[in-house]
């Protein structure tokens, strides 16, 4: 009897054991143009449930939360629906999981082994820190409370601070993006030589309250003001020697803001938009779409596809769900089924971001016409999200309006976005290059800086 008992058993002994061999981290690529996409999957189970993270660290994605694990007749199926994924593969006798990703229902070849994505970042700060570290929370204008760190020369005494502003998409007050925190190793810098910086998550981000959705240029300039007032009740803050330091669409924030009240007395822009934001995001894709190897009729054809919804985006003040219907709308008309729906109900919800309706009708030029205090604008030669020369050119032409006669402009040679040193500039490269900032750039920050503060 004990021994027939034990054959049962047997087999349900076998698919428990075979079931946990999908435990683990499991690393995999997918080849792309002009290099490869790498993926990692974190697989748990808990009782007879089974969870999955995925992280893509060339598109700065992290430990992304799968809706649903499953695994049924020895496939095991992860879900996606917020970036339209889904993966299906079986474990093979080499303990490898074969199989595809599904984006949109295409598959491709997404084989997964053992292993886990190692990313060495050699300029990350790491303690024992010589200079004060505070965990701070400040209140917006409609009641939220946003979370982040001060840093300050020493506990005591009275010191300049910078506030940094963060560019597109929810970010972390440390600026995480592609396992790089770039927003930290300027705050290090920028305190080991005597001045304070305050960072901040986002809404909706880390330990802040909120709803980043709800973000747009106006509401980060709001925290930022929220932010000012609260380094005014500080006795270790010299209120006098405040400064801005903005990245990307936080390089319109910083103007805005310095704009619109006295308390700012310097900005750095780090690769900023100075052209209007529909112009802005029309270049923006040109350039991306010639550095894939696009011809110059494929970047025409992309670019009337999207000026269309732009030009109703800049004429309109409609809510949100008219303007969707309106571009719904605009694409049926125009294009009927040659635009696939899938496609064209992505492409529309993108647009209509709250954030990204902010940039597409942003004019950075009304705000840098009115700045008076000294400006820094930098940015790199291979920029394609933010195209440096003309941007640079056109932030120079808005603060000559406004008779401003300490601006200062620089465009550093094989720079990117990020302000890393690289071969192409395409954000494929980003997770892939050490390198977080370039140290000629934090140098040039910090020492001018030094220099509005004397």
């Amino acid at each position: 009897m004990r021994n027939i008992l034990i054959l049962l058993l047997l087999p349900l002994c076998s698919i428990t054991s075979f079931s946990q061999h999908y435990v683990g981290n499991w690393i995999g690529e997918i080849p792309i143009p002009n290099g490869k996409l790498d993926f990692a999957f974190k697989i748990t189970k808990h009782e007879d449930n089974y969870n999955a993270t995925m992280d893509i660290p060339q598109q700065g994605l992290n430990a992304a939360k799968a809706e649903s694990t499953i695994l049924k007749d020895t496939i095991l199926t992860i879900t996606f629906p917020s970036f339209n994924l889904e993966y299906k593969g079986s474990l093979n006798t080499n303990d490898e999981i074969i199989g595809n990703l599904f984006k949109g229902g295409y598959p491709a070849p997404l084989n997964l082994k053992r292993g886990e994505i190692i990313l060495n970042r050699p300029q990350e700060p790491k303690p024992p820190f010589n200079y004060y570290s505070e965990n701070i929370t400040f209140k917006t204008s409609d009641n939220l409370k946003l979370a982040g760190t001060l840093t300050l020369p020493k506990k005591k005494g009275k010191f300049p601070v910078v506030i940094i502003i963060s560019g597109t998409g929810p970010q972390n007050r440390d600026g995480e993006m592609f396992n790089h925190k770039p927003y930290y190793v300027i705050a290090d810098q920028l305190t080991k030589n005597g001045i304070g910086v305050l960072r901040f998550d986002e809404r909706g981000v880390g330990k802040s309250e909120g709803n980043f959705d709800t973000t747009t240029i106006a509401v980060s300039a709001s925290d930022i003001k929220s932010a000012i007032n609260y380094l005014k009740t500080r006795t270790d803050v010299n209120v006098n020697k405040m400064g801005l330091i903005g990245h990307s669409i936080g390089g319109i924030v910083a103007p805005k803001v310095a704009s619109e009240i006295t308390d700012i007395n310097f900005i750095v822009l780090m690769a900023a938009p100075g052209v209007n934001g529909d112009k802005l995001m029309l270049s923006q894709k040109a350039a991306l779409e010639r550095t894939v190897g696009l011809n110059e009729l494929q970047i025409a054809q992309g670019q009337e596809l999207v000026k269309g919804a732009y030009d109703i985006v800049v004429s309109t003040n409609l809510d949100n769900k008219t303007l969707k219907d309106s571009l719904n709308s605009f694409y049926i008309n125009k294009y009927g089924k040659m635009f696939p729906e899938n496609q064209r109900i992505g492409l529309v919800k993108q647009i209509t971001k709250n954030e990204i309706l902010s940039l597409i009708r942003s004019k950075p030029s009304e705000y840098l016409e009115k700045v008076a205090c000294p400006v820094l604008a930098i940015n790199g030669n291979k920029d394609f999200q933010v195209p440096s020369k003309e941007n640079l050119n056109a932030i120079k032409m808005a603060t000559k309006k406004s008779g401003n006669k300490n601006v200062k402009t620089v465009e550093f040679e094989n720079l990117n976005h990020l302000f890393q040193e690289c071969n192409t500039g395409m954000s494929s490269e980003y997770s892939q290059i050490e390198q977080t900032i370039a140290p000629e750039v934090l140098d040039l920050i910090t020492d001018w800086i030094k220099e509005q503060i004397k």
